[in-house]
C-alpha cells in the first residue's frame, strides 16, 4: 500500500500543474490516500473547497484517513476511514480492478448531483462498459463454474393479492434467490400490478426460503458480450425504474443473504425491515464491476455517497444492526 499524503501538503499539490497526473489506473497510482491527521493544516473554507474540487476531478478513488476537518473538504473525498488498517481493505480490491474502481466512484460523484432517474441512466452505461471490459474478463475466467440449478415448475415470482394490498415473493428458494432474467422480467410484470391499479395501496416483497436473494444469478453473467446490448436490456424492462417511481407504496422483508441486487433493489422501498440474521454485501468489484441493479442511487440515496463507496470497495458484508444503525434498513424484525 502506498504511503499516504498528508493532508497539510495536498494543497500545494493541487495547485502545482501535473503533480496529481499519476493518480489514475492508467499511470502509476490507483488510488490517493490523505492522512487527515498528519501535519493538518488550518486552511480557509475557500482552500478547502478548492481542494475538495480538484480532489473530486481525480480519475481514481480518494481514500481519507482520519477525521475530517473540514465539510467543505468532503465533496472531494470518496471514502472515509478510521485507520490504515481499514483502507488496506479497499485498497486490495482497487488493485484488482483499478478500472472498476474508478468507474464507481466517478458514477457515485456523478449521481450525487444528478436525479435519481438520470442516476440509473448513467449506472446503466456504466455497468455496460465495464461488462465489456477486460478485468470483467479476466474474472469470470478465474470465477468457478456456477453448479447447474434445475429449476422448479413453479413461477419464479409468486404474486397474492390481499385486500388492497400486493404480496409478492421472489420464488427460487433452491437457487437462494438468485436474481435471474425471468424473474427480473416477473417481478416487473409485479410491480406493473401495483402502478396499474389505484385500489392497490401498497406491496410488500419478501423471498422465499433462508435468503431473500443472494443477487445476480452466476449462470447467466457474460452471457450478453456487446455493451450497447447490455445496456438496451436493462433500460427495456428496469425494475429499479418501477420501484424508484413506486417507492412510496413499498415494502421490502429481508432474511439471510442480501447480496447485489439483494439488497440494491429493497433500498428503493419507503421501508425495509430485517431479519436480525440477515446481512448485505456489494461484491461486484470482485468481478471487475459494480452495483448494476440501481444501487449507485437506491443505497446512496438511504445512506450516502461516502458509505456507498464503502461498502462497494471493500466487498464488506453488514450485518443488519449496522445496516439500520446506517439507515439502509428501517427496523430489524
Amino acid at each position: 500500500m502506498q504511503h499516504a499524503v498528508p493532508i497539510a501538503d495536498m494543497l500545494a499539490l493541487c495547485q502545482t500543474p501535473c503533480a496529481l497526473e499519476s493518480y489514475s489506473p492508467l499511470l502509476e497510482h490507483n488510488y490517493l490516500l490523505l492522512d487527515l491527521e498528519i501535519g493538518q493544516a488550518l486552511f480557509s473554507g475557500q482552500q478547502w473547497a478548492q481542494l475538495a474540487t480538484r480532489l473530486r476531478q481525480l480519475p481514481c478513488p480518494v481514500i481519507a484517513v482520519g477525521d475530517v476537518p473540514a465539510l467543505e473538504l468532503l465533496r472531494g473525498l470518496d471514502v472515509i476511514v478510521a485507520t490504515a488498517g481499514e483502507a488496506a481493505t479497499l485498497v486490495r480490491n482497487i488493485d484488482a480492478n483499478p478500472l472498476a474502481a474508478m468507474t464507481l466512484v466517478q458514477l457515485l460523484r456523478h449521481n450525487e448531483d444528478i436525479t435519481p432517474e438520470q442516476g440509473l441512466f448513467a449506472e446503466s452505461l456504466a455497468y455496460a462498459s465495464l461488462q465489456a471490459g477486460i478485468e470483467f474478463s479476466q474474472a469470470m475466467k478465474n470465477v468457478p463454474a456456477a453448479p447447474r440449478i434445475v429449476e422448479q415448475s413453479d413461477p419464479v415470482v409468486l404474486v397474492d393479492r390481499r385486500d388492497n394490498a400486493l404480496h409478492i415473493a421472489l420464488n427460487r428458494p433452491h437457487a437462494r434467490n438468485a436474481y435471474s432474467s425471468a424473474m427480473r422480467d416477473s417481478l416487473y410484470e409485479a410491480l406493473q400490478l401495483l402502478q396499474l391499479d389505484t385500489g392497490l395501496r401498497r406491496a410488500i416483497v419478501r423471498g422465499e426460503g433462508s435468503c431473500f436473494c443472494i443477487g445476480g444469478d452466476l449462470n447467466e453473467f457474460g452471457t450478453v458480450t456487446d455493451a450497447s446490448t447490455a445496456h438496451a436490456i436493462r433500460s427495456t424492462r428496469s425494475v429499479a425504474q418501477l420501484l424508484l417511481e413506486l417507492h412510496t407504496r413499498l415494502e421490502f422483508h429481508l432474511q439471510g443473504a442480501c447480496i447485489g441486487a439483494g439488497i440494491e433493489l429493497p433500498a428503493f422501498a419507503a421501508r425495509v425491515v430485517a431479519k436480525k440474521s440477515t446481512f448485505m454485501q456489494l461484491p461486484e468489484i470482485r468481478l471487475g464491476l459494480l452495483p448494476g441493479a440501481g444501487g449507485t442511487v437506491s443505497i446512496a440515496r438511504r445512506i450516502g455517497r461516502h458509505r456507498t463507496a464503502y461498502l462497494a470497495l471493500s466487498a464488506r458484508r453488514i450485518t443488519a444492526e449496522t445496516a439500520l444503525q446506517w439507515g439502509l434498513i428501517d427496523a430489524i424484525i
